[in-house]
């Protein structure tokens, strides 16, 4: 049958049930029209279907579709061929019934007070509309009102070119973001579809999907270089930052389905790549590690001529003096040494296992900071971390994204700077050399000095790289080194964390039941059938004794009954129950996910420079927390001449340390409980109660690592529910250190970055 091109008015949308739920733009209208050619139901409408932008009701379209389907009952059902737009006339009345779809009645009325025999569409594309001679009309109206005219001018012909091939409304919005203009968008498009690889949700595997059905050809050159580069970026999310030649030919061969000969010859000439020896990496990702490098070395090589102005050995004197009911016994001799190489050198490391003192020693380096009147920052890799940092130091402590601006605008780039003269990070085995670079490239005190802390037992980097491990082995930065840890007498958390650590065991394979170490740690080994009514009967425990925010429950994994997801359910249906006095927003394909006002959530999207409710700007970024205070469903009040303020648009409002901020239901994903997270997450954070899940079917996820860094979150009192057999088998698989990554060997070689 052949297509039907016609005018269509939508009344009603099928689906999504919620605008907010829908995540591939996929939509069925129910429409009305004039066209004979339309089948009707009894109710004289017929559906469309496809993806599309989301139509306005009652409002007038022009389309193409094709017939899909005729239900004996719900009638005509038919595809989107080309997506449905508003044509943009030229009469007076034409142009008036247009645009009264986007403004109120009232508006349009005081719009055509001012301009009553004028081409309207034509000043404010123009920008020759005066929103001053119209009453209710603000400037952010006019703009809307613009952006909306130019999609459906721009977008009339090429939504419908893409769309066949499952390129959806919001992606074309973002390639005419990054290139310019709907056309030059277009014309990048049809040059090379491996554009869309730019886009968040675009891998090279989508991309490649899309750019087949546009009549790519397997051996395309374009492809080929587009999958090389595609395959080492899958190396890299493993942590590394090159990959073998030997190695990426086989997985692009993989990837690309076709002849080695192929992609050895378009190896060679594929843009952005460094090749040493048989190394091969993005060229970005061995820049960022050759300029960690570089500036490191620099900054090592000034430190004779630019030695802190005090004698460490007296005030090694005073801290023992002033602190004598801390350091009952002093300082050890590590403790001491790191005083005299925060003297003689502008970037050092210090790295300590838990309870070796490494916070401490943070504390007392800020009270020489102030004695010595030098300004500092405390920066962490997440938000947790500075938290911990905040809690134990007494001093301020910020992400280094926030600090850096790492996501903002380019535009906004040049204003975050680091202009203090000593830079404190924290927990840094976590930076990845992104991270690590923007930051080193962001500190313009030529006089600044920079420490690395960190616990080179707990994990790596989730990005690219191995910083403090590169940086410990190439053996050309300064270090001090803490083994020795406190209590660990006490025969407690921190003896068990130092003896998984060590690989030593502490139950026989057989063990079951209880048993106590110290004060701070209970281990209860259980059969694997009792162990989600163990972690229900412990969770209830603490909760006498610790509040929900105090509780920490950890889990290796995100799945199953033992993981994270059905965890927090159980925590919330506990602590924060469904109730008529409580609103919930439900969302997921099948509904499965419910936030409730009361929930305790952990925010996993970075959101820099944005308005919150009370008016302010603030950075929201990935690891704050905090609690669901209001979910509003409906605007409080419609705003005649300009946008709605945060407090008045519908969404989920969470209290996060800055503030109440407003999270839309399209984002309700970013949001998730935070009463049970993954060992991963809880890295660089901490709470009063801690209670591992450690089950015999978490031996894939767990390691010794995973282990020591569970428990050591715990700071009062610590849970591990487990197996004997699964504790001794996680001690014994300890995490490999190694990466390959170029950072040790270029500190090692002192490169310059001028080379």
């Amino acid at each position: 049958m052949d297509n039907i091109k016609l005018k269509l008015t939508p009344v009603k949308m099928f689906h999504p049930k919620k605008e907010a739920d829908n995540r591939n733009d996929f939509r069925i209208y129910s429409c009305t029209s004039n066209n004979g050619e339309v089948i009707l139901n009894s109710y004289n409408c017929f559906s469309i279907k496809g993806v599309m932008q989301r139509l306005e009701l009652g409002t007038e379209y022009t389309a193409e579709i094709s017939l899909d389907s005729v239900d004996p009952k719900f009638g005509a059902t038919y595809n989107v061929v080309t997506h449905p737009h508003q044509e943009i006339p030229d009469t007076i009345d034409g142009q008036r019934d247009f645009l009264s779809t986007m403004m109120t009645e009232t508006q349009l009325t005081e719009l055509y007070k001012a301009y009553p025999d004028e081409d309207v569409i034509k000043l404010i594309l123009d920008d020759q509309l005066d929103h001053k001679k119209v009453k209710h009309f603000g400037e952010k109206t006019v703009k809307r009102i613009k952006a909306r005219i130019e999609k459906n001018i721009e977008f009339k012909d090429i939504l419908g070119k893409y769309a066949k091939f499952g390129i959806n409304y919001d992606t074309l919005v973002k390639l005419k973001n990054i290139f310019g203009s709907m056309q030059l968008a277009s014309q990048k498009l049809d040059e090379c579809p491996y554009v869309l690889t730019q886009l968040n949700g675009y891998g090279f595997k989508t991309a490649d999907k899309i750019a087949r059905a546009m009549g790519v050809q397997m051996d395309d050159v374009e492809r080929i270089k587009y999958g090389i580069r595609y395959t080492i970026e899958e190396n890299e999310q493993q942590g590394n930052t090159f990959i073998y030649r030997d190695e990426l030919i086989v997985t692009a061969i993989d990837n690309l389905q076709i002849d080695q000969s192929l992609i050895e010859e378009t190896l060679d000439v594929t843009e952005d790549l460094i090749f040493i020896d048989d190394k091969i990496s993005l060229q970005k990702t061995y820049n960022a590690e050759r300029y960690i490098a570089s500036s490191l070395i620099k900054m090592h090589l000034e430190s004779p001529s630019e030695m802190l102005k005090f004698n460490p050995e007296e005030f090694i004197s005073e801290i023992e003096d002033k602190h004598k009911e801390i350091l009952k016994n002093g300082l050890t001799h590590q403790q001491k040494d790191f005083f005299r190489m925060i003297q003689k050198h502008k970037v050092g490391l210090l790295v300590g296992y838990a309870g070796s003192g490494k916070t401490q020693l943070q504390k007392f380096l800020i009270e020489l900071l102030n004695k010595l009147k030098l300004s500092y920052v405390l920066l962490s890799p997440s938000a947790q971390a500075a938290k911990v940092t905040k809690t134990y130091t007494n001093f301020d402590a910020i992400t280094i994204h926030r600090k850096i601006g790492y996501g903002a605008p380019k535009e906004e780039q040049e204003n975050y700077v680091i202009t203090e003269d000593f830079v404190i990070i924290d927990e840094s085995g976590m930076t990845d050399v992104f991270i690590l670079s923007t930051l080193l490239s962001k500190i313009k005190n030529p006089k600044a000095r920079i420490l690395f802390v960190g616990d080179d037992f707990q994990f790596l980097s989730i990005q690219a790289g191995n910083f403090l491990h590169d940086a410990i082995q190439s053996g050309v930065l300064p270090i001090t080194k803490l083994d020795i840890v406190f209590r660990q007498e006490e025969g407690g958390l921190l003896d068990i964390a130092t003896k998984i650590r060590k690989g030593e065991y502490f139950l026989p394979d057989n063990f079951q039941g209880k048993k106590l170490f110290g004060k701070d740690l209970l281990i209860h080994c259980v059969q694997q059938p009792d162990m989600e009514k163990g972690y229900k009967h412990y969770y209830n425990y603490l909760l006498s004794e610790f509040t929900p925010q105090e509780i920490m429950v950890l889990s290796p994994t995100k799945k199953n009954k033992l993981g994270t997801v059905q965890i927090n359910k159980y925590i919330q249906s506990v602590v924060n129950p469904e109730s008529h006095e409580k609103l919930e927003y439900t969302y997921g394909k099948n509904k499965e996910n419910i936030v409730r006002v009361g929930d305790f959530v952990l925010n996993t999207v970075n959101m820099y420079r944005k308005i919150n409710i009370e008016n302010k700007e603030v950075d929201i970024v990935n690891g704050d927390s905090g609690t669901v205070v209001n979910i509003k469903f409906d605007d409080d009040k419609k705003s005649n001449d300009e946008e709605l303020l945060e407090s008045e648009m519908k969404g989920i409002i969470v209290e996060f340390d800055t503030g109440p901020f407003r999270i839309d239901f399209s984002n309700a994903g970013q949001l998730l409980a935070a009463w049970c997270r993954t060992g991963h997450k809880a890295q660089g954070d901490s709470a009063p109660a801690v209670l591992s899940i450690v089950d015999r079917s978490h031996k894939f996820q767990v390691t010794a690592n995973m282990l020591y860094t569970m428990l050591t979150r715990g700071k009062k009192k610590a849970i591990l529910l487990s197996q004997a057999e699964t504790i001794n088998f996680a001690i014994r698989k300890v995490e490999s250190k190694r990466r390959n990554t170029h950072l040790c060997e270029l500190l090692k070689q002192g490169v310059s970055i001028n080379e």
